[in-house]
């Protein structure tokens, strides 16, 4: 194909930690073609002029949010109208038929689609997925404007894959995006797990319960002490490691960690018996693929991603969210039994296996790439 439409154009929407593993995923699945990069950050540091105007367009579209601290000021000067089109237009100038065999962007947050270069979108949520979570507040929802410019991007989108089911149902249900326009194609971990060999838990005897989240409060942390203060009274000798939040725990056998290093992470993984997230609200949950490729049952909610993941009784238990009694009886069952525990988490490691590495999701996306420019060239020569 030469040096002209021989490349991909790679939108990064915003700084996040799947971005890496994207970019790796997309350039493995694509060896023939190199990419562009466009980070929507850069854009805007490039385009400074910009930001007098929008700061009317933050106080007009986020103040209220602003005011009760529901949203900080970096994320809602990326979320107004008047970004979302000046980004639109900046993308008209950086994306060119002639150069872009196509484009393929990182999450739904702005259009950034061009004419005459097909517009794939990858995201795990979309903002009407909200309305599934039985904690949200519909006061909370983005202005119609704001919605219909969401909107644009499927309507735009050549194809939108998603990293789990309930988010191509939701883009079918609540965006009337036509279903054979969307595709699931899940996701893999951030971190290398696919070599992270047998857990040293004692044949998961050792009782040991991994917490693996920054965001206690929407991660279900509160709702987790409350269980584990129940499972104490028939398992004293439990023990709950808190990995990522460094909110204070007042309990016994409890250790709160924070942030931790890649390996050490994969040590806590690999010295757990249990692998416990009872998420409020949860895009995809990358935590629980590194928990199953370690090999560990799990314990998490009825919500957003965890589904796909977790097939309760199989190789773990579904709970509805904030309830902590029903959390609880759920991990004194897996520690009355370790050899459920060990058939759980060998059913973990196999759905991780086949279902979430980024290898997998990278085949899956090239072949319906191919697929749809195929069709297009041949659309194109019967014109």
């Amino acid at each position: 194909m030469g040096d002209t439409k021989g490349r991909i154009a790679l939108v990064s929407t915003y700084a996040h930690l799947s971005r890496n593993s994207m970019e790796r995923m997309l350039k493995a699945a694509f060896p023939e073609y190199e990419l562009d990069n466009f980070s929507v950050d850069e854009i805007v540091r490039r385009h400074w002029f910009w930001i007098p105007q929008n700061l009317w367009y933050v106080a007009k579209e986020c103040g209220l949010e602003l005011l009760r601290g529901q949203t900080r000021p970096r994320h809602a000067f990326f979320r107004t109208t008047h970004t979302f089109g000046r980004l639109r237009a900046a993308m008209q100038q950086l994306i060119r038929p002639d150069r872009h065999l196509f484009s393929f962007q990182m999450q739904s947050l702005y259009n950034t689609g061009v004419t005459g270069v097909p517009y794939f979108v990858y995201t795990d949520h979309t903002h009407l997925s909200n309305l599934n979570y039985p904690d949200f507040d519909r006061r909370e929802l983005r202005s119609q404007e704001w919605i219909d410019l969401e909107r644009s991007i499927y309507d735009c989108a050549t194809v939108v894959f998603t990293r789990s089911t309930d988010v191509r149902a939701d883009l079918i249900k609540y965006y009337d995006i036509p279903a054979e326009k969307t595709e699931c194609v899940y996701a893999g971990s951030n971190v290398d797990v696919m070599n992270a060999g047998e857990p040293n838990n004692d044949g998961y005897s050792n009782k040991r319960i991994v917490f693996v989240g920054v965001d206690w409060l929407r991660k279900g942390g509160a709702e987790l002490i409350e269980a584990f203060r129940t499972v104490l009274r028939s398992h004293p000798d439990a023990h709950l490691t808190i990995v990522g939040s460094e909110t204070p725990v007042d309990i016994p056998n409890c250790t709160v960690l924070g942030k931790v290093s890649v390996t050490e992470l994969s040590r806590y993984y690999a010295e757990a018996s249990i692998f416990c997230l009872p998420t409020k609200r949860e895009p995809f949950g990358i935590a629980f693929v590194e928990a199953m490729m370690h090999r560990l049952p799990i314990v998490g909610t009825r919500v957003g991603a965890v589904p796909d993941m977790v097939e309760d009784g199989v190789n773990g238990f579904l709970v509805e969210p904030g309830q902590s009694d029903t959390l609880a009886r759920a991990l004194c069952t897996l520690l009355d039994s370790p050899e459920r525990c060990r058939q759980f988490g060998q059913r973990s490691y196999e759905k991780a296996v086949e279902c979430y590495t980024w290898a997998g999701t990278g085949q899956r996306i090239r072949t319906r790439i191919l697929k749809e420019l195929g069709a297009a060239g041949q659309q194109r020569r019967s014109a």
